[in-house]
C-alpha cells in the first residue's frame, strides 16, 4: 500500500430509526419489512379490542405468579362428594395347583423319598426343610427297599451334620437294614468316627433314653457294634464306644467270643493292648469252644502282648485237638474234609 494514500478515517454510519439496542426501549413492536402493517396498528381501534390488546401485550400481575395460586383458585371450584373406593376382590390362590406336602415323602421305584437323596447327597438345606415341612414325623423314618432309613444313608456317606440333624429330629438309631445293621453299625463299619460321635451324643431336647441297649444291639450275624470294630481294627470306634456305654466283654453269637478274642485270633497287637489296658478281667473269658483269648494269640503277634500278663493254668494245658482249630489259615470246613480224608471216610456217602 502506498504511504502517500491518505486513508479516511471519517466514514459515516447511516442511523436508521428503525435501529435499537433493546436496552431502554424494552420489546420491540416493528420488525422491519412491518412498515404497512404499522399505519394499521396506528389507527384507532374499539374499546374491546384495545382492551384486548392491552391484556395481551401486559400481563397481570396474577399471571406472572408462580402458579400455585391460580392452582388452588383452579381446585377451589371443585366439588367433592363421597364417592365409595371400587372394592377389587382378590380371591385366594386355588389349593388344586399347590403341590401338597405328602408328595416329598413318597417313594419311587427303590423305596427312596426326598429325604433319602438329600440326606446321601449331604443337602443339608433341604433335608432341614424336608424336616421342618415334613406333617408326620413318621414319615422320616421311612426306609427303602434295602431298609435304609436316611439316617443309615447320612452315616454311609460320612455326612456327620445331616446325620445330627437327623438325630434332632428323632429318627430311631435302632432301624435296622435287611443284614440286620442299624446305623451304628453303618458307622462303625465304614470307620466315620464324626458320625458314630453325631449318633450317640446327647439331644438336650429329648428325654435321655438308656443308649446301652442299641449300642449293644446285634445284626443277623450276631455281632453287636464292639465286635464290628474288633474286626476292622478301629481302636478309636472302640474308644467312642467303651465311652458311651457299650459292653466290651459282649459275646457275638456264633462262636461266643469277645471283641478281645477277636483281636487275639487276627494278631492285632495294638488294639489287644488297648483291650487288656480298658477291659480288666477279660483275660479268663472263654468263647463256645472252651478258648481264652490267650490261646487263640499262641502263634499270631499279639503272643508277646499276652506274654507280659499272668497266665491261668488251664491255658497252658492244651491238646493236639483243639490247637487244629486255633488258627484261621483254613477253613473249618476243609480241616474237617482233611480229618475225615485221612481216615479213609466216604463224603459222598455220609451226604
Amino acid at each position: 500500500m502506498s504511504g502517500n494514500k491518505r486513508i479516511d478515517f471519517d466514514t459515516k454510519i447511516t442511523e436508521d430509526e428503525n435501529i435499537d439496542s433493546g436496552f431502554l426501549s424494552g420489546p420491540l413492536d416493528v420488525y422491519p419489512g412491518d412498515e404497512e402493517d404499522k399505519e394499521a396498528e396506528r389507527q384507532p381501534a374499539s374499546e374491546d379490542k384495545k382492551v384486548l390488546s392491552d391484556s395481551a401485550v401486559q400481563p397481570s400481575d396474577s399471571e406472572l405468579d408462580s402458579g400455585i395460586l391460580c392452582l388452588s383458585e383452579c381446585l377451589s371450584g371443585v366439588q367433592l362428594t363421597d364417592t365409595q373406593t371400587p372394592h377389587i376382590a382378590v380371591s385366594p390362590p386355588d389349593q388344586k395347583t399347590l403341590p401338597p406336602i405328602v408328595i416329598f415323602f413318597q417313594q419311587d421305584a427303590d423305596g427312596d423319598t426326598q429325604l433319602h437323596i438329600a440326606s446321601v447327597h449331604g443337602c443339608e438345606k433341604s433335608v432341614g426343610t424336608l424336616i421342618r415341612v415334613c406333617p408326620n414325623k413318621a414319615l422320616l423314618d421311612v426306609a427303602n427297599d434295602d431298609g435304609h432309613t436316611p439316617l443309615h444313608l447320612a452315616v454311609m456317606s460320612g455326612n456327620a451334620v445331616v446325620t445330627r440333624m437327623l438325630v434332632h429330629a428323632g429318627l430311631s438309631l435302632g432301624a435296622r437294614d435287611r443284614k440286620g445293621e442299624t446305623p451304628l453299625h453303618k458307622a462303625t463299619t465304614k470307620g466315620h468316627i464324626e458320625c458314630l460321635q453325631a449318633l450317640l451324643a446327647p439331644v438336650p431336647e429329648q428325654p435321655r433314653t438308656k443308649i446301652s441297649s442299641v449300642l449293644d444291639q446285634k445284626n443277623y450275624k450276631g455281632q453287636a457294634c464292639v465286635h464290628v470294630a474288633a474286626s476292622s481294627g478301629n481302636v478309636e470306634a472302640l474308644q467312642t464306644l467303651v465311652y458311651y456305654g457299650a459292653d466290651i466283654n459282649l459275646r457275638e453269637n456264633l462262636a461266643g467270643s469277645t471283641a478281645l478274642h477277636i483281636a487275639a485270633r487276627r494278631g492285632d497287637a495294638r488294639l489287644a493292648q488297648f483291650l487288656l489296658e480298658r477291659c480288666a478281667g477279660t483275660l479268663q473269658l472263654r468263647d463256645y469252644a472252651n478258648r481264652t483269648a490267650r490261646r487263640l494269640a499262641r502263634h499270631t503277634a499279639a503272643a508277646r502282648v499276652f506274654a507280659a500278663r499272668p497266665s491261668d493254668d488251664s491255658d497252658s494245658d492244651t491238646d493236639s485237638d483243639d490247637d487244629m482249630y486255633d488258627s484261621d489259615s483254613e477253613s473249618l470246613f476243609e480241616r474237617l474234609r482233611e480229618s475225615m480224608s485221612s481216615n479213609n471216610v466216604n463224603l459222598k456217602g455220609c451226604c
